[in-house]
């Protein structure tokens, strides 16, 4: 607020400061005593302004360089089953390895933790947890299987002259053809698909002149733990990883890009199995994400004995999510730009998002004259001073679609800048630590009722249209859009877009919301309880 009492006419600089404090939003008339001259007397109202919100229908995005990945199926009711698959490539931990002779892989398995709290022990000890980011029925399975990458994910973008990263999309199996480029198969769930679990992983072998398996001490929190070696691309086919046929390192390990150019990744396919609706999770790919292969060789040349190693392989090269609508309940298509749509479709992934045209359309003034809603504003520039500017979206879903499953957070952006509107920066409720109870001044969580079902969405955009009043800033359109991350300001490109397109990107956190919801318009065929509604609230002298 001290940017808008800067740029306020310096004769009521001071009062102004006194004023906000004392009556913030309140539409009461307030006298206040002064000594200067001419301010005696104030009050504060609010006003409702038109603005034109429709629905823009967002294409693939781009999802490669994300925060974190998902995984899984999910079931909106509200608008249907989506399918998210992984393509990653993978790099050894060491390059120029030496690993002794007559070289035998005994195991092969993948670890990628999921994101989870502590929650104590249990009556043997071990560490207990909860998921934080699961979405849908944990016991409800998909058919997960892994291949072989055969597609190389190239690290720069050829048509920037290789400047640039490469982009890769959600529909790499349209795009790229991806199902041409499924190898050979590495790994697939059983008859009832896979499941996440709560439970803390234990990592179990045989250890060497034993037959029975022991848990090692390295048990790790709950995560994708798979068995890489059951299917057609088994042992023997890791062991050709690491060494030639006669016993010496596999020359594709001197480099991460050999390796990478001989070996080009991973491909999670999920498939929906019978009508389950299936779960999604949030995949955690950090620096305990790997590929363990345990393998035994010679102690030395001297001796039967034998010796235990492991040899690793991480994540930290390209990788994207693929995106996969298999049922739909609702025709997303581009809304009317004239006149509004009656309903707002906020969806993440390859979705929706709302357009909003604020100050668009006449508003009646106070000698009940219908002028232009924007020019009426900006007359106010030396005669207002902004308290506080909302927008309000009212929740337009029946109650057996809503509660639990619906969004808690939305997020505004410009769409000139592909940014936030500069209310988020402004919020001193920011939290980097925890994204969920993070800039709730400038966006607070959805407003629920006593059932839980959502009510309102509001979205503080004061300094922005401070910034349009006092500076001339340009009344840009902006873009709603609901976020799994109200932190995560990045943006993704949308496909087959370009820089000249008014929507070619959309935040990341959206590029990463499992979750929708749908909102009433401003259109005249709404009820006018339930409209979206934009209210400036503001103070000025009253002489």
């Amino acid at each position: 607020m001290k940017k808008s009492i800067i740029n306020f006419i310096k004769p009521l600089a001071l009062l102004m400061t006194i004023a906000i404090t004392l009556i913030a939003c309140e539409k009461d008339f307030v006298n206040i005593e002064s000594d200067i001259t001419g301010a005696e007397n104030f009050t504060t109202n609010s006003k409702m302004f038109p603005f034109i919100a429709y629905n823009k229908k967002v294409g693939p995005v781009q999802t490669n360089g994300l925060s974190s990945y998902v995984l899984g199926t999910y079931n909106d009711p509200n608008f249907g089953l989506t399918s998210a698959g992984l393509v990653t490539q993978i790099v050894p931990n060491e390059v120029d390895p030496e690993f002794g002779d007559n070289l035998e892989v005994k195991s092969v398995n993948l670890y990628i933790p999921y994101f989870s709290t502590v929650e104590g022990s249990d009556d043997d000890g071990n560490t207990t947890y909860t998921l934080d980011s699961l979405f849908g029925d944990a016991s409800s399975g998909y058919k997960l299987s892994i291949y072989k990458n055969e597609y190389f994910l190239r690290d720069l973008d050829p048509e920037s002259d290789f400047e640039e990263t490469q982009a890769y999309y959600s529909n790499a199996y349209t795009d790229l053809n991806l199902s041409a480029f499924e190898g050979e198969l590495i790994y697939e769930s059983g008859t009832d698909g896979f499941t996440p679990s709560d439970q803390y992983v234990a990592i179990q072998e045989v250890p060497l002149d034993e037959t029975e398996l022991e848990e090692l001490e390295d048990n790790r929190a709950p995560g994708l733990y798979l068995d890489l070696t059951n299917q057609e691309f088994g042992l023997n086919q890791w062991k050709d990883l690491l060494v030639q046929a006669d016993g010496s390192t596999n020359p594709n390990l001197s480099s991460t890009n050999n390796f990478k150019n001989a070996f080009r990744g991973l491909i999670f396919k999920v498939e929906q199995i019978d009508n389950n609706d299936g779960n999604m999770i949030f995949l955690n790919i950090n620096t305990t994400s790997k590929i363990d292969l345990r393998y035994e060789t010679d102690l030395d040349s001297t001796t039967d004995e034998r010796v235990r190693n492991t040899f690793s392989f991480n994540f930290n090269s390209n990788k994207f999510n693929t995106y996969e609508t298999l049922t739909s309940n609702i025709n997303l298509v581009d809304g009317n730009e004239s006149t509004g749509d009656n309903e707002l479709f906020l969806k993440g992934f390859e979705g929706s998002m709302t357009i909003i045209d604020l100050f668009n359309g006449n508003i009646v003034d106070e000698d009940n004259n219908t002028q232009d809603a924007f020019e009426y504003f900006r007359a106010k520039e030396n005669q207002w001073l902004i308290n506080e500017a909302t927008l309000s979206f009212y929740v337009n879903l029946p109650s057996e679609n809503s509660g639990s499953i619906e969004p808690d957070r939305v997020t505004l952006y410009n769409l000139n800048n592909n940014a936030p509107i500069i209310d988020h920066f402004f919020d001193s409720s920011s939290n980097s630590s925890d994204s969920y109870n993070s800039h709730l001044i400038y966006s607070p969580k959805l407003e629920r009722d006593e059932n839980e079902n959502g009510v309102k969405y509001k979205i503080r955009l004061t300094e922005h249209i401070n910034d349009i009043l006092l500076n001339d800033s340009t009344n840009v359109k902006l873009g709603l859009f609901v976020t799994s991350n109200i932190n995560y300001t990045n943006t993704s490109k949308i496909f087959n877009t370009t820089n000249d397109d008014d929507i070619n990107m959309i935040p990341r956190g959206s590029t990463l919301a499992p979750e929708g919801t749908i909102l009433h318009g401003n259109t005249a065929s709404v009820p006018n309880e339930l409209k979206a509604t934009f209210e400036i609230y503001y103070t000025e002298p009253k002489n």
